[in-house]
Formats: structure tokens, C-alpha cells, sequence
């Protein structure tokens, strides 16, 4: 009996539950940002050049290059602003919640008055404003695919212009055809302007050879 009141205290003392106190706390925290801005330019398809030539309306379209530069600004900002703010400094003291084997009171771990503030410090925000500036510039350039048929309009072109330089020139040489046989006409009958004189220059390049009925001095040799 003495030996089996032993064993059986043992028994009860291993199978008696442990007290603890354990505290597990699983805060995770991840934070994220970004900020994309896409910037878009379109170039809006023109009429490309054209070239007229004479009266005929003969049109050739020719190939074009667009270049436009482009400036694009951004800004952000957060408001109110905020440079820093004042963090309070709470207190950790701890003397008090125990002793140590003299007697003496020492701390148990946990501060006495945790909810004293006993001071601030300045953190900063990091806050700022952000500007942005973006400069490019856009290129496109319209070709025509059929230069079989611009090619033969060019060749219209250049004959069209060839035609008009010798209308142009013809009527040049009948202004100064009629201008010789008037300033002639004038000169046969006595007739000029006075040397000088605001229109003497429209006969000055104009030379009478022989008056009408009249006969050039001239000399013929006689043989034997």
C-alpha cells in the first residue's frame, strides 16, 4: 500500500494539463502602388500636295512629310501639404511588478504606464509634388503606290508648260514686230518722239534703212 500511493501520485502529476500563456498575433501587411500613363499621338491623314499647271487644270499630287512636335506635361500633387507631422514617444519604463531574491522591487517585462507620452519627434511625410514634362515629335509621310501614273501626269505637266513658254514667246515677238512696223510707219512719215522724252525709249532700238520711194546711195562697177 505505502509503495503503491507513491506511483500514483506520480501518475496524476504527468497526466495533470501545463498552464501557459502564449499569445500569437498574424498581422501581415504588403503594400502596392504604381501609376502607369500611357501617351497617345495620331497623325490625321491630309490631302497631299498638289501642283496645277496652265489653264487645263493638269493636277499632280506629290508625296508629303509631316513632322509634328509635340510637348506634353504632367502634375500631382497632394493636398493638404504636409511636410511632417509629430510622433508621440510613449513610455517604456519599467521598475515595477516583481523582486529579485533580496526583496528588492525590479520590473516584470511590462512597462508601468504605457499610456504615457513622455515626448514627440518629427517624422517626415515624404510628401511632395511631382512635374512631369514629355517631349516627342510624330512622322509620317504619305506616298503614292501608283507612280506609273504620276509619272505620266509630270510629262503632261512639263508639255503643258512647254505650250504656255511658246505662247508666251510668240506673243513677245508679235509686240515687237508690231512695235518695229509702227515706230517704222512713224519714222517714214517724219514722225517721232522728242529724244528725252517719257516715250522716246519704245523706238530708241528702231532704225529706219530706207525712206519708201527713195534710193539707197550705192555704187556699181561697169566693165568694158
Amino acid at each position: 500500500m505505502k509503495r503503491i500511493l507513491p506511483l500514483l501520485f506520480i501518475s496524476l502529476g504527468l497526466q495533470s494539463p501545463a498552464l501557459s500563456n502564449t499569445t500569437s498575433t498574424a498581422n501581415p501587411i504588403a503594400n502596392s502602388s504604381g501609376s502607369v500613363q500611357n501617351v497617345g499621338v495620331m497623325n490625321m491623314p491630309t490631302r497631299q500636295f498638289q501642283n496645277q499647271v496652265g489653264l487645263n487644270t493638269v493636277v499632280c499630287q506629290g508625296d508629303t512629310l509631316v513632322v509634328q512636335p509635340f510637348l506634353t506635361t504632367g502634375f500631382s500633387a497632394t493636398r493638404p501639404y504636409q511636410s511632417s507631422f509629430q510622433d508621440p514617444i510613449y513610455s517604456t519604463r519599467d521598475i515595477e511588478g516583481t523582486t529579485d531574491a533580496d526583496g528588492n522591487v525590479i520590473g516584470d517585462g511590462d512597462a508601468d504606464n504605457p499610456g504615457q507620452v513622455i515626448g514627440y519627434r518629427t517624422i517626415r511625410t515624404a510628401q511632395k509634388d511631382n512635374y512631369s514634362i514629355s517631349p516627342g515629335i510624330s512622322v509620317s509621310w504619305n506616298i503614292q503606290l501608283d507612280r506609273k501614273s504620276v509619272n505620266t501626269c509630270r510629262q503632261a505637266q512639263k508639255r503643258q508648260s512647254d505650250l504656255i513658254l511658246a505662247k508666251l514667246n510668240d506673243q513677245k515677238i508679235a509686240v515687237e514686230l508690231g512695235r518695229l512696223k509702227t515706230c517704222g510707219d512713224l519714222f517714214s512719215k517724219g514722225y517721232r518722239f522728242k529724244p528725252g522724252t517719257k516715250y522716246a525709249i519704245l523706238c530708241d532700238d528702231v532704225e529706219l534703212v530706207s525712206a519708201p520711194n527713195t534710193l539707197i546711195d550705192h555704187q556699181h562697177e561697169i566693165k568694158p
